[in-house]
């Protein structure tokens, strides 16, 4: 059967669903900081959460109930109010999983809840690694930091290095390295887009790596 989310009566196809996801320490406890995308011929779903272990694979068998998933959590364009994952036959690079919840109802007004579930067989990847400055190539393992965030209801610790080392932040106007590899951009590699007001880039590298966001400052 081809991947699902049924919500109101209806089964919306789903066309491509992933999880990445990056080591997160969260109470004392090490773990796993997941993200996952559903989406068809509209966006349908996303979430993310947190699970003990220490790579993808340690989701294999396991359920991750979340009770507050928070605003950027959503079903069909609606907020999502509670969920409870379930992965099976998870690998490295797929995972199957199993999704029952709850979404708010598209008025403001009403407090009525609606059911949806899910029926899903993922792509996993782990967080691309940036271990470059976007604009000299120079590496950046000096400059990371520890930062707490909450994803869901979890509060997690994890460790962020920045895009721009600090003598290029402010200097550099478009991607020049790969930020994975180390690689120069070609000019003909790196397109330009709008991004809230703001100018965001897409480039990729001689290598296949993908670089998407905007510049800081």
């Amino acid at each position: 059967m081809a991947p699902w989310v049924r919500i109101d009566g209806d089964e919306l196809r789903v066309e491509d669903a992933r999880i990445i996801w990056s080591p997160a320490v969260c109470a004392s406890a090490d773990g796993i900081a997941f993200w996952l995308r559903a989406s068809g011929t509209r966006s349908v779903m996303h979430l993310a959460g947190w699970a003990p272990g220490n790579a993808a694979t340690d989701l294999d068998g396991t359920e991750v109930r979340i009770e507050n998933p928070g605003p950027d959590a959503g079903v069909d364009g609606r907020f999502l109010t509670s969920a409870r994952v379930r992965f099976g036959r998870v690998t490295s690079e797929r995972a199957v999983v199993s999704i029952d919840g709850e979404v708010e109802a598209l008025e403001a007004d009403d407090e009525s809840r609606t059911s949806f579930s899910a029926d899903l067989i993922c792509s996993v990847a782990p967080v691309a690694e940036r271990d470059h400055c976007i604009g000299c190539g120079g590496p950046l393992d000096r400059f990371a930091e520890t930062r707490d965030q909450f994803v869901a209801a979890f509060r997690i610790s994890q460790r962020i290095l920045p895009v721009l080392c600090p003598p290029c932040t402010g200097s550099v106007e478009r991607p020049c390295f790969c930020p994975t590899c180390g690689a120069a951009f070609t000019d003909d590699a790196v397109s330009t887009h709008g991004e809230e007001g703001r100018t965001g880039y897409s480039a990729r590298c001689p290598q296949g790596h993908l670089f998407s966001g905007a510049l800081p400052g």
